[in-house]
């Protein structure tokens, strides 16, 4: 049975342990605010487009998940064909709507603030367009090579990269326009997540649905493993201080869901992907406004299905 000794000496090491997580943090989040200012946006996946074979392998397995997800939610895969879908902030390539186009999908259409998906080079669309053909033999390779000149003119029918530094979605893309949403790791980089989905609501057709994988961490690299839940350390004002677009906005999951709902979104479902381990939840210190049970700290990634009603 611990004493009273032990117990004040451990209390000590979590106090001693939080102040030089929360130092860090501070650090890290100033180093993130220079780098961004030094370099912008370059870096959209952990690791660079040189690295071809793994962003391949990265883009089909995201797309395999989304729909994964989404067959989860609604009891069976979605079926893509004669369906245009949207992809908020593809990052580094247009490779998820190369596959979703070999999947079946009439169209792909992205919207991003950067330009960084048109820059990809040949090389990475021919190592993709071989993988998709070992998985799907029918695959019109010369057809989806033509869809990736032509997105990086402007001339293409069915692959479509809106770059739009108000991220105005209705602007970009009409009415009733959108079948399904799809987004990987970009909505906790909006800075206006409810003008975003006021945009969505007004694109997407009576029916459409959304798969979006939320990452809730921490984003600098080296902190992210020792205290996954460091920027939810600092109140409003300071974290504010180190502010930059698109750095991460610490909405949490209720939060998202009441935004979708008060948007005319239906059967909102929030689904948990990662969860904080065991041995990090003892002793970690947290701003007031997340103590709250509601915040749910304890969830690190989720995934938030909804249907437009």
């Amino acid at each position: 049975m611990p004493t009273l000794a032990t117990a004040d000496a451990w209390d000590i090491q979590m106090r001693m342990r939080d102040t030089s997580l929360y130092w860090a943090g501070m650090g890290f989040l100033a180093l993130a605010k220079a780098r961004h200012a030094l370099q912008g946006y370059s870096t959209p996946k952990p690791f660079p487009l040189s690295d071809t074979y793994r962003c391949v392998a990265y883009d089909l397995r995201v797309v395999d998940e989304w729909l994964g997800y989404l067959a989860a939610y609604r009891g069976s895969e979605p079926k893509l064909s004669g369906k245009t879908v949207l992809e908020l902030g593809p990052g580094s390539d247009l490779g998820i709507g190369v596959y979703l186009l070999a999947r079946g999908a009439a169209a792909y259409c992205a919207c991003d603030i950067h330009a960084l998906a048109l820059r990809a080079p040949a090389s990475f669309y021919s190592a993709l367009l071989d993988r998709i053909n070992a998985r799907i033999p029918a695959t019109d390779a010369r057809q989806l090579e033509a869809q990736v000149q032509g997105a990086r003119t402007g001339t293409a029918s069915r692959l479509r990269l809106v770059v739009r530094e108000d991220f105005d979605l209705a602007a970009a893309f009409g009415a009733d326009s959108i079948d399904l949403v799809l987004s990987q790791a970009a909505f906790e980089h909006f800075d206006d997540v409810e003008r975003t989905v006021a945009g969505l609501s007004v694109i997407c057709k009576s029916g459409a649905m959304i798969a979006a994988v939320i990452d809730l961490k921490t984003h600098s690299r080296w902190i992210r493993d020792k205290d996954p839940n460091n920027i939810y350390r600092y109140s409003d004002r300071l974290y504010g201080k180190f502010r930059y677009r698109g750095m991460p906005n610490r909405m949490r999951p209720y939060q998202y869901k009441e935004i979708f709902e008060r948007h005319g979104w239906i059967d909102t479902a929030v689904t948990a992907l990662e969860m904080i381990p065991d041995h990090l939840r003892e002793g970690r210190s947290v701003n007031a406004r997340f103590k709250d049970e509601r915040s749910q700290l304890e969830c690190l990634s989720v995934v938030l299905c909804a249907t437009k009603a």
